[in-house]
Formats: structure tokens, sequence, C-alpha cells
């Protein structure tokens, strides 16, 4: 979260690095709300999300080669979940705290080996997908959306469960044990 030097290091005065506590417990808090009001995400968008996939391979096949389950890949985006709301969503470069870097925190602290970059390039397709049905834009990627201006945290923990309910939805079922 704040670093209470941060502000010292960079030479910033004491009203600056005052608003830059500020705005972290703010996030903080907003991603904690967020996180814990149960997710709905409507069939609809799922339903639209999926119509504009011309091509699903990536949903089944990882880069590596390696098949993937619809479960593997939602599990990953419920990690990113757990991840900001802990920290608390906050995209900006400095504080590292938006969606790209809960997927990467979530990938090198799996000690299940559950997720990989095949499953994180899985939910890159997806959030473009969804993010596309819900603008109606041609194109989209999930970095740019999570660090927009107009971005709240409530959209970026809706945007990480209806990924999630996506890869389940369509995504291969996981193996029977």
């Amino acid at each position: 979260m704040f670093e209470l030097n941060r502000g010292l290091n960079r030479h910033q005065g004491l009203e600056r690095t005052g608003r830059e506590l500020v705005r972290d417990i703010e996030t903080f808090v907003a991603g904690t709300i967020a996180a814990s009001a149960p997710s709905s995400t409507p069939a609809s968008l799922i339903e639209r999300a999926w119509a504009l996939a011309d091509y699903t391979d990536w949903l089944h096949w990882g880069p590596s080669g390696m098949p993937l389950t619809g479960e593997q890949i939602a599990l990953h985006a419920e990690a990113a979940i757990t991840i900001l709301r802990t920290a608390g969503w906050n995209p900006t470069y400095p504080a590292g705290r938006g969606i790209r870097d809960a997927l990467t925190h979530a990938q090198n602290t799996d000690t299940e080996h559950r997720f990989s970059g095949d499953t994180r390039m899985a939910l890159d397709w997806i959030f473009e997908l969804l993010i596309r049905a819900l603008t109606g834009a041609p194109r989209a990627h999930y970095s740019d959306w999570d660090q927009h201006p107009a971005r709240t945290v409530e959209e970026v923990f809706g945007l990480l469960a209806a990924a999630a309910t996506f890869a389940r939805t369509y995504g291969d079922p996981a193996p029977a044990a």
C-alpha cells in the first residue's frame, strides 16, 4: 500500500504526499466494499461477449500447447479479485494494484500450479470480449480499460467476476478425478 517515505524519496511536498495517502486509503476502502458485495453478472452480457468470439481455440489450449479448463481460468480471475480486495485497487503505474498486477501476483504466488501464462492469455481474450460487449467498441485492451480515469472499482470487480463466469460457462470442464 502506501509507503511513508515515498514522498521524501522523490522530494515531494508533504501536501502531495498526504493527497497520495488519502487516495490510497480511498481506493483500498472502495475495493473492500465492492468486493464484499455479491456480484451478479447478467447472462445477456456473457452471451453477447461469446457471440463476438470468432475464434475460440484460446479458451481450450494455451500458447504453451497445454490444455485449459474453464475452472483454471475462472480461479485465476477470482484470485485477482482476492488480491485487489486485500491490497486495494489502484491501477496507476507507481501503485501497481491494477488487474494486470493482480493477475501477475496470482500467477507468481500460485503454489498449486493452476495459473500460468496460458490462463492469463485466456483472460486477456475474455476481458476483450466482455469490454467490447459492454461498450460496443471494435477492440479493447483490459489494461487500458482498467487505467481509464473514469473507471470505478465496482466495474473492475464486475469485469473480473464476469470473466470467471464466462470461463466456467464456455471453457472446458475439469477432468473427472
